[in-house]
């Protein structure tokens, strides 16, 4: 039993709740695929009022295009056996804007590694629909490296190998549930993720080498494919681009973005692994989420690195623009890089640290043999919305004891407050958390209200976390080591 208690997530029962931000945004005369979701017992039906010309309800599933720019609200219903609910949602219609909020959804690194086929993705976005998870908004299903093999094809861009027979059946199939599908490429010569029976497999450059670049797996090329790559993965469907590379500098990735923009779908724009900070102003402005950490593994080291990333990039947070704690490394994985195993209360953590610091959340296990912790952590509507939230407020540390503990707090858009205690140290901490007004308290975790106090006492083994909502400002926070 981990120390931090998780309420046991129930997709398929209860009254119907929407579980969707206050903004969603898209670019004008671009196609929208937005599943609605909805926990609660089935059936439900579904109702959108107010919709923009352009766009249609079917099922859960808004899609269509709006051909101007604006501001749309719309009414979204859901009603089943026990009750009905609404939730207004904003269409932010501008160009480029996507990702307005984190993304939430799936990744096949961790999951599958370079043996990844179309089918294991195929499979997956069908998981997560059965097992509930997409109804807490989780809408990406994308697809890391193992899937190329050589240029060829219509635009003379890089085809996929034979355990992809067909990617634009691929994306439709996972169109047709109402998710978005993302691709993987680099413009290195020689890209990461190789699959086994193949030598090495291209980037989206060729020809000799720029030696402008590191020469990191071949360096980069001084013959330029990005538009012909570009184009391709629209032709093919796709809605997100990972784009990785070392370092990673921004001017490989504005030769990108800028083939991105012209397509005929809005393109999310991922770029990893080494987003250096001394770029941290076009990371920030141009990219939906950028990277500066290493790969995601199940050891305690790697975690505390990854949280630890963070803080260089702190200030930069903003709306549409997320630093990126990487793929969340939790349970069955095949892939063979993928080492350790996190305690439980890890397992929380990792969970936690990504939500609180608005970074993406990808899950990257396979679903099989998938614990009630697992499929409770990634389906917590109320830790989520911390996540989601769109005050879009960066989260500051207003504690810390060294090596220790870290108390952060963020404020949200209704104008309560998400704090976040963390103990990163090895020993068990007792943290005093001061108000100066009696607050209304709630423990995210386990969607439960705490005693409304002005003086909450926490007290924490090692690397574990709390996380809680208070209507009001934490005034002070004091920390004592707990003598065993």
């Amino acid at each position: 039993m981990p120390y931090t208690k998780v309420a046991p997530a129930a997709p398929f029962a209860g009254k119907p709740a929407i579980h969707l931000p206050r903004l969603y945004g898209a670019s004008p005369k671009k196609p929208i695929l937005l599943r609605i979701p909805v926990t609660g017992q089935r059936p439900i039906t579904y109702a959108a009022h107010g919709l923009p010309q352009g766009l249609t309800l079917e099922g859960n599933i808004l899609s269509g295009a709006v051909e101007e720019a604006g501001d749309y609200t719309v009414t979204l219903v859901a009603e089943n056996a026990l009750g009905r609910t609404a939730k207004q949602l904003t269409l932010e219609i501008r160009p480029g804007n996507v990702l307005v909020t984190p993304l939430l959804g799936f990744t096949s690194w961790n999951a599958f590694g370079a043996a990844v086929t179309q089918q294991d993705l195929e499979d997956m976005a069908e998981k997560l629909v059965q097992l509930g998870i997409t109804e807490y908004g989780y809408s990406y299903v994308n697809l890391d490296s193992g899937w190329q093999e050589a240029y060829g094809g219509e635009y003379d861009a890089v085809m996929p190998n034979a355990k992809f027979p067909d990617l634009k059946a691929m994306t439709d199939r996972i169109h047709r549930l109402g998710l978005k599908c993302g691709i993987y490429s680099t413009p290195m010569l020689t890209a990461w993720g190789c699959p086994k029976e193949f030598a090495s497999i291209p980037g989206c450059t060729t020809g000799e080498p720029d030696y402008r670049f590191n020469p990191k797996n071949g360096g980069i090329g001084l013959e330029r494919k990005e538009k012909n790559n570009a184009r391709q993965w629209d032709a093919w469907g796709f809605d997100y681009l990972k784009y990785d590379w070392w370092p990673t500098d921004p001017v490989n990735a504005e030769l990108m973005r800028q083939e991105l923009l012209p397509l005929r779908r809005d393109f999310g724009f991922c770029v990893s692994t080494t987003a250096i900070p001394e770029y941290a102003d076009y990371w920030s402005r141009y990219c939906s989420s950028y990277r500066w950490n290493p790969d995601s593994h199940r050891e305690w080291p790697n975690l505390l690195r990854l949280y630890r990333s963070w803080f260089r990039f702190k200030d930069y947070g903003n709306k549409g623009h997320y630093f990126d704690l990487d793929m969340l490394d939790l349970g069955t994985c095949r892939c063979h890089s993928v080492r350790g195993e996190f305690t439980e209360d890890e397992a929380v953590m990792a969970f936690t640290i990504r939500a609180f610091l608005n970074s993406p959340i990808q899950i990257s296990s396979t679903l099989e043999d998938l614990t009630d912790l697992e499929l409770a952590l990634y389906c917590n509507e109320e830790v989520l919305q911390i996540n989601q939230d769109c005050g879009f407020h960066t989260p500051c540390l207003i504690h810390r004891v060294e090596n220790s503990l870290d108390v952060l707090e963020k404020e949200l858009e209704d104008g309560s407050f998400a704090y976040c205690v963390l103990n990163i140290g090895e020993q068990t901490q007792k943290v005093l958390c001061q108000f100066a007004e009696m607050p209304a308290l709630r423990d995210l975790w386990t969607k439960e209200d705490l005693e409304g106090t002005r003086h909450l006492w926490l007290e924490l083994p090692p690397h574990s976390v709390r996380l809680f909502k208070s209507s009001r400002p934490l005034e002070q926070a004091a920390t004592a080591a707990v003598v065993e």
